[in-house]
């Protein structure tokens, strides 16, 4: 996978579960999304750790977004 690191570089990392990239800024963050209980839902945004611009949202889902930590970004560069 494409994207660009802590400093801007355009990289290639391997695909790892729970890290996306942002539709706007293309950097990457890890995501963890959990099920919203039924009778209960609401709509939640998907939000972009960096740029703070949503890249889409879901009523059945809950997201929790976060910077890609220098450890994790180092485990999976190539």
């Amino acid at each position: 996978m494409m994207a660009y690191d802590e400093n801007g570089v355009l990289r290639e990392f391997e695909e790892s579960d729970e890290v996306v990239i942002c539709r706007h800024c293309k950097r990457m963050y890890h995501q963890h999304t959990v099920e919203q209980v039924p009778g209960f839902r609401e709509v939640d945004n998907d939000i972009c750790p960096y740029c703070k611009e949503s890249n889409g949202r879901s009523g059945n889902v809950e997201f929790f977004n976060r910077v890609l930590t220098q450890e994790e970004l180092d485990n999976m560069k190539k």
